[in-house]
C-alpha cells in the first residue's frame, strides 16, 4: 500500500489580505511559519520516504522545516501548482469588478471548458494533479510520500478520487496546513482522512 499525504501550504500574506493567489506568490505570515513548523510534529511518527512540492515559493517555504528534519530532498513540480486565474492572480477579492465576479461564478460553477483569460479550467487542474500523483505512486509504490500543494488543487483532486462531479457544491474545506491522507491499494485511491493542522 502506498500512503500519500497532501498538504496545503501555510497561511500567506495574500491569504490574510483576501487575494486570489493562483500562480502568483506571497510570503508566509508569522502564523504560516508556525504552521510549517507544526508539520514537523504532525509527521514525527510517520516514516516518510519522499517529498514532493509545488514549485511556488509559499509551498517550498512551507515544506522546508519538514525536509530539514526528515533529511529528505524536495522534488518540485509545476504540475502541483494552484489553479491559474490569469490576470486575477494576485488581485484582492474586494476590488473585483462585476464582470470579474461573473467570470468567477462561471468558473466555479464547473462550466465545461470555461477559463478566465488564459487561465485554467477546473477540469484541467483536476487532471494535471491526478496524473501527477499517479506518476508519483508508480515511481514510489509502497512508500509514504508527502506532497505540498494548494487548497483548490487538493479539493479538485479529492473530488476526482471520490467521484464527485466538478460542479458539485464543496462539502469540505482545506485549511492552511491541512493534511489529507490518501492510500493507494488494489489499483485505486482511497481517502483516509482530512485533518486540520492549523489549530495549535
Amino acid at each position: 500500500m502506498t500512503d500519500l499525504y497532501l498538504i496545503r501550504h501555510g497561511e500567506t500574506l495574500f491569504n490574510q489580505q483576501g487575494c486570489f493567489q493562483g500562480h502568483s506568490d506571497s510570503p508566509l505570515t508569522e502564523l504560516g511559519q508556525q504552521q510549517a513548523l507544526h508539520l514537523v510534529s504532525y509527521f514525527d511518527s510517520i516514516p516518510l520516504q519522499q517529498l514532493y512540492c509545488s514549485d511556488l515559493g509559499r509551498a517550498i517555504t512551507s515544506l522546508a522545516p519538514l525536509s530539514a528534519i526528515k533529511k529528505l530532498p524536495v522534488q518540485t513540480c509545476p504540475r502541483l501548482r494552484e489553479i491559474s486565474y490569469d490576470y486575477l492572480d494576485g488581485q484582492a477579492k474586494k476590488q473585483l469588478t462585476e464582470e470579474d465576479r461573473q467570470k468567477l461564478n462561471r468558473l466555479f460553477s464547473g462550466e465545461l471548458n470555461y477559463r478566465i483569460g488564459k487561465g485554467e479550467t477546473l477540469a484541467e487542474v483536476q487532471m494535471r494533479l491526478f496524473k501527477k500523483i499517479n506518476e508519483i505512486e508508480t515511481s514510489h509504490s509502497g512508500q509514504s510520500i508527502a506532497v505540498m500543494t494548494h487548497g483548490l488543487s487538493i479539493v479538485m483532486l479529492i473530488k476526482q478520487i471520490l467521484h464527485i462531479p466538478v460542479d458539485a457544491p464543496r462539502q469540505f474545506n482545506i485549511h492552511n496546513a491541512s493534511v489529507c491522507h490518501l492510500s493507494f491499494k488494489s489499483g485505486k485511491w482511497l481517502l483516509q482522512s482530512i485533518e486540520r493542522n492549523d489549530l495549535f
